[in-house]
C-alpha cells in the first residue's frame, strides 16, 4: 500500500469543494473562544490582583 493511498475510497472532489466552500467556521469559533478566555483571565487579574493593591505611589 502506498503512503498516500488510504484503505477507504476517500473523498470525492465534490465533497472537498463543499467542505472548502463552507469556510473555516470552526477555526474562527476556536479563535474567538480562546480570545474570550484570555480576556476573562486578564479581567480577573485586574479585579483580583491590581485593584486591591490601590494606586501606585
Amino acid at each position: 500500500m502506498d503512503v498516500n493511498e488510504s484503505s477507504s475510497a476517500g473523498a470525492s472532489d465534490e465533497d472537498v469543494e463543499r467542505i472548502v466552500a463552507a469556510g473555516p467556521s470552526g477555526a474562527i469559533a476556536l479563535a474567538g473562544v480562546a480570545t474570550l478566555v484570555v480576556l476573562a483571565i486578564w479581567i480577573g487579574f485586574y479585579f483580583v490582583v491590581f485593584l486591591p493593591r490601590g494606586v501606585i505611589q
